[in-house]
């Protein structure tokens, strides 16, 4: 269900001095109106502009009724709003008419001219321009009176295209006993009804409340003239909603962290308002925000509070995106958040599912900020511009508020659109030129904006070895930096592509003249020989990109691991290779035995390569660093460098080298083989 327009409620019931009092006519309108506006089932706003919405058991005249009908009817035109309409109490119809008025405070029977015709309010309403829809509750005596003449809404100031529907406790000439029209409908809110979808439409009601009010003939009339209405009328959402089961939004951290919450608390297992729907999670934090402050209650409310974001998260990403919400973007959505917060997760994904996502990030969130809700906005954020949302939706806002999280999002669309910005440039450099495979007489630099060539250009090693590269680099970076002023965006990646030897020898994020490249960019390392290959290379490469997408699909850890006795001979390596042994990344444990060879055959079958920088080589033992690390990858990789050159805890992960030739690469590669651009040469002699 969408969250459509906004929706207005004003409750009206009026007590008559001239007729029999009504006892309960206060509970009846009060429950229904507690109903209506409770934010997870009628999800109505007040209709007046002051903020009142439910006028119960005070002596309201007519004309006082009359101004507050009509007030209600502009504002929730001005808002654009839909409206919903109860009047509860006693009703007329004049003579052998069909016409239903309302009795107000001042109102006798047959006296029209003091009570309130309220079909001409309903037709006024639906006429309004600006209110989408108009839901009109009646629970009088003659309710089925309320109904506005049909010409009146085919023929009126909306021109036929009006949407009204009319709820009403009984049928001309047939009293309304007791109330318990709206007393019936307020408990249905309440209760929910299983079977009946996301939200309770004005037939399935009519339908229910029917078999619950014997004795009345309850009634519904609807008039749709909107030819684009997406979705039926409705009164409230569905708390029993088969769809939105509770238990398979409650993810294990939310229900360890509940029970330990509550378990401190003195209270044992979570009650069930805390595991339970929306609206039980709403009253079960209400009732613990009533308890004497202490630290356990304090956690028990923060832990309701993100079990109660994560559940409304997941209902509106479902309803808001719809078809747009794959596997692939959940996951790409986290890892780019992840790396956009350089960040791990205290444990892996078990599964890339908006529940097993959204309880990650509503329980496991950094300390320093305190709360879950800037990690799950940003995740909104970036998970709907990967679907082609529009950040200004006015749904996003919607649920924004629902979580209390409007300045987080608003912080969220910033930093995401920033980010976008510093994503489009990219500068590529690949040492490739060199024949014999090892320092170059000249680096190529390409520069990329959102994957297209922006500019192409050489620059000259003064020397040919490692410091001569270096300083070849340097010169590009310097010249894409300028493009990136003129362009008034940031330069953050550096994709640096080197041959099988070079990569061995060289750790390009660390070198840089007066910054560390790795310091100022994010830093990739690629194969070379991909932007070159020869014919066998180019024979398999739609079987890399394959591989490629095989491990982007995974969960967990896409590494196969070889030691020393799965390389040490090269044709039995090279025959599992092309039976297709190995369909993962590949990963190397040792570091003694690595040559060019050993490079050159392993990078022909994967397009990710991790071996170790230390002679300790990389032991089983320490896989296991690389759970909550992968997601992360390449840039979380740069991030465990940059704290091991700041002295800061880096773990095993930080051991690891990688050649890491990604989707985005393997598209550049192509891209290069394609075109031939013209070349501006800056190669000087080398000296």
């Amino acid at each position: 269900m969408s969250e459509g327009p906004r929706r207005h409620l004003l409750v009206l019931a009026p007590q008559c001095a001239s007729m029999l009092h009504l006892t309960r006519l206060t509970e009846a309108a009060s429950a229904l109106h507690a109903a209506l506006g409770h934010a997870e089932l009628g999800g109505c706003d007040p209709a007046l502009p002051g903020g009142r919405s439910l006028f119960a058991g005070e002596p309201l005249t007519s004309n006082w009724i009359r101004m507050l009908i009509r007030e209600a009817i502009q504002h929730a035109a001005d808002c654009r709003a839909s409206l919903v309409l109860a009047l509860l109490g006693h009703g007329f119809v004049p003579g052998s008419t069909n016409r239903m008025y309302l009795m107000g405070a001042d109102s006798t029977e047959d006296a029209t001219e003091s009570a309130v015709d309220v079909g001409e309010l309903l037709a006024a309403a639906a006429n309004k321009a600006g209110i989408p829809s108009v839901l009109g509750i009646i629970d009088t005596c003659h309710a089925a009176g309320a109904l506005p003449p049909a010409q009146e809404l085919a023929a009126g100031a909306g021109n036929g295209s009006t949407r009204l529907a009319v709820l009403m406790a009984s049928s001309l000439g047939q009293p309304a006993v007791d109330l318990s029209f709206s007393r019936a409908l307020a408990g249905l809110i309440r209760e929910g009804l299983p079977g009946a979808g996301p939200v309770l439409r004005v037939d399935d009601v009519k339908q229910e409340v029917s078999r619950l009010c014997v004795g009345q003939n309850v009634t519904l009339a609807q008039h749709d003239g909107d030819p684009f209405a997406t979705e039926h009328i409705w009164v409230a959402r569905n708390r029993r909603d088969q769809d939105t089961d509770p238990g398979g939004l409650l993810g294990p951290l939310a229900r360890e962290e509940l029970t330990e919450a509550f378990g401190a608390l003195g209270t044992g297992t979570p009650p069930l308002g805390a595991v339970g729907d929306m609206a039980s999670v709403l009253d079960s934090l209400a009732s613990l925000k009533g308890l004497p402050q202490s630290a356990a209650r304090d956690r028990t409310v923060v832990a309701v509070d993100c079990r109660l974001i994560a559940m409304r998260t997941v209902v509106f990403l479902r309803d808001w995106l719809g078809g747009e919400l794959t596997t692939a973007r959940l996951r790409h959505a986290l890892r780019v958040l992840l790396a956009s917060e350089r960040r791990t997760l205290a444990a892996p994904v078990p599964e890339f599912t908006d529940v097993a996502i959204l309880d990650r990030l509503a329980f496991d969130f950094p300390i320093a900020r305190k709360s879950c809700r800037p990690s799950v906005a940003e995740f909104v954020v970036r998970l709907a511009l990967a679907s082609g949302k529009d950040l200004d939706a006015p749904e996003l806002h919607v649920w924004a508020r629902s979580v209390h999280a409007q300045q987080e999002l608003n912080d969220a669309v910033t930093k995401v659109l920033d980010d976008r910005e510093d994503q489009q440039l990219r500068l590529a450099v690949s040492l490739d030129s060199s024949l014999t495979g090892g320092w170059p007489e000249a680096v190529s630099a390409w520069l990329l904006q959102d994957g297209e060539l922006l500019d192409r250009q050489d620059f000259g090693c003064p020397t040919v070895d490692r410091e001569g590269a270096e300083a070849a680099i340097e010169e590009a970076a310097i010249w894409a930096e300028g493009h990136a002023e003129a362009l008034g965006r940031r330069l953050r990646w550096l994709d640096v592509a080197a041959p099988s030897g070079v990569l061995l020898e060289w750790r390009p994020e660390e070198a840089g003249e007066s910054l560390r490249f790795g310091v100022q960019y994010d830093v990739v390392v690629h194969w070379s020989r991909r932007l070159a290959p020869d014919p066998l290379l180019r024979r398999i490469q739609g079987a890399l990109n394959e591989r490629w997408e095989e491990i982007a699909a995974c969960t967990g850890v896409p590494v196969d691991w070889l030691d020393d006795s799965d390389t040490a001979d090269r044709p039995p390596l090279r025959d599992r290779l092309r039976d297709g042994r190995y369909r993962r990344g590949i990963g190397l444990m040792h570091r003694t035995g690595i040559d060019d060879q050993l490079m050159e055959i392993l990078l022909s079958y994967t397009p990710v390569l991790l071996w170790p920088r230390g002679a300790e080589g990389f032991p089983a033992d320490r896989h296991g660093c690389l759970e909550p690390q992968w997601l992360t990858m390449p840039e979380g990789l740069g991030h465990a460098y940059q704290r091991r050159w700041r002295g800061e805890y880096a773990g095993h992960f930080a051991d690891l080298r990688a050649v890491w030739d990604d989707r985005a690469w393997l598209n550049f590669c192509r891209l290069v083989r394609s075109t031939v651009p013209p070349v501006q040469n800056t190669i000087k002699e080398a000296s």
